[in-house]
């Protein structure tokens, strides 16, 4: 029965001790999920192709905004067109009647 705790002993010593050596040989040096995130945030080179697509995108927004603007001041303008339009319309209907007078 000695022996039987002996080798249980023995195989537990091991067990830790090889626990030890790998924590000290492979684990210490293993890169956690922080360190990770953080590298792909300031080392990957998407960044620039993501700084590039912002810029991009902003440019965009900018352009856009001034073609709505643009469409704006056109549609204010066409509607005074019509009203101009509508007004000499009914000035020639009156220059028409004083005509036939």
């Amino acid at each position: 029965m000695d022996e039987i705790w002996k080798h249980i002993a023995t195989t537990c010593i091991g067990i830790i001790v090889s626990g030890f050596s790998f924590w000290f040989v492979i684990a210490k040096n293993m890169v956690t999920k922080e360190e990770v995130k953080h590298m792909i945030e300031t080392q990957s080179p998407y960044i620039t192709d993501k700084q590039f697509i912002m810029e991009k995108l902003a440019t965009h927004k900018e352009t856009q905004k001034q073609f709505a603007d643009a469409l704006q001041r056109n549609t204010e303008v066409m509607v005074e067109l019509k009203t101009q339009i509508a007004v000499l319309g009914e000035t020639l209907k009156a220059l028409e009647k004083r005509i036939e007078e």
